[in-house]
């Protein structure tokens, strides 16, 4: 493959992340939401969504996207270990995301 042509690949990777950027906030939205009203499982399924931001933004060149994924992340994964969320883990979750979306 030419340089061209995988900076052409490359390209078209990184325009279908930012088309599906919104949808996967939208997701990350409802999910916090539900932890908000007290469903503990939402807490894995946001830290699945947000850990996939970290990753793919971080391989696809949005630098600040995955470095605030990143933040939240680890507050996800904490929260997990310690077998769910308090009032103010959801608070800062939501801080999280709102960065996370402030960064897309």
């Amino acid at each position: 493959m030419t340089q061209d042509a995988l900076q052409a690949q490359l390209d078209r990777l990184r325009a279908k992340f930012a088309a599906e950027l919104p949808q996967k906030l939208t997701e990350a939205e409802a999910l916090l939401a539900a932890l908000q009203g007290g469903d503990g499982e939402a807490l894995t399924g946001l830290r699945f969504i947000v850990h996939r931001l970290n990753g793919t933004g971080g391989t696809m060149g949005f630098t600040a996207l995955s470095q605030a994924a990143a933040a939240l992340e680890a507050r996800l994964e904490d929260c997990l270990k310690a077998g769910g969320a308090q009032p103010e883990d959801v608070a800062a979750i939501a801080a999280g995301l709102a960065a996370v979306k402030a960064a897309a």
